[in-house]
């Protein structure tokens, strides 16, 4: 049985992908294609791969192939391989593909002023969600655990050791894992 906050999760996630679909629509795309383009637009350069996006969405990854195809070839991403890792291609958005999304961005929220409340409180549940059902983590690196705040206001991932600019640490990582939370009750 359904209770309070199932209910109003449902109704907002069902609120959104109608939303969703409008906005591709408008666009003359498929739901994943926006999806694709939202998370590249949000995803930090070690999470722009067919296989993140794969994981993120849920989707297969035949499903996704096929969805990028379809992309690169009208133009709005472009995959390049790694200059680090040859054997890893990466998937960036096209200027074309920016100009969409920001039309389709359009439909998708009211503007609604987002308090630090609400953002936590739906940051608390989707933590809450990823570790009860043991769930991939992809989230702002600024909620990692392996996020570091040097002494001179910079950042560093301390999983890769890599260098994290403020812009970095808004961005969403496959490698994500929130900080440990307090389940007592």
């Amino acid at each position: 049985m359904l209770n309070d906050l199932d209910i109003w999760l449902e109704r907002l996630s069902s609120l959104y992908k109608s939303q969703m679909r409008e906005a591709a629509s408008a666009e003359g795309m498929q739901v994943v294609h926006l999806e694709i383009l939202r998370y590249l637009s949000v995803c930090n350069h070690y999470s722009n791969t067919a296989q993140a996006i794969s994981e993120y969405l849920g989707q297969t990854k035949g499903s996704i192939s096929q969805s990028l195809k379809v992309l690169e070839k009208d133009g709005f991403i472009e995959r390049n391989p790694c200059r680090e890792d040859k054997r890893v291609i990466r998937v960036f958005m096209t200027k074309k593909g920016e100009h969409s999304l920001e039309r389709m961005c359009e439909y998708l929220m009211p503007n609604l002023e987002a308090k630090p409340n609400d953002i936590d409180l739906v940051r608390s549940l989707l933590q809450k969600w990823q570790n009860q059902n043991d769930h991939q983590g992809f989230g702002q690196c600024q909620s990692c655990r392996f996020n570091r705040e040097l002494k001179n206001g910079e950042f560093l991932c301390g999983l890769t050791e890599a260098p994290l600019t403020k812009t970095d640490i808004k961005k969403i990582c496959r490698e994500h894992e929130f900080y440990a939370i307090n389940t007592k009750k």
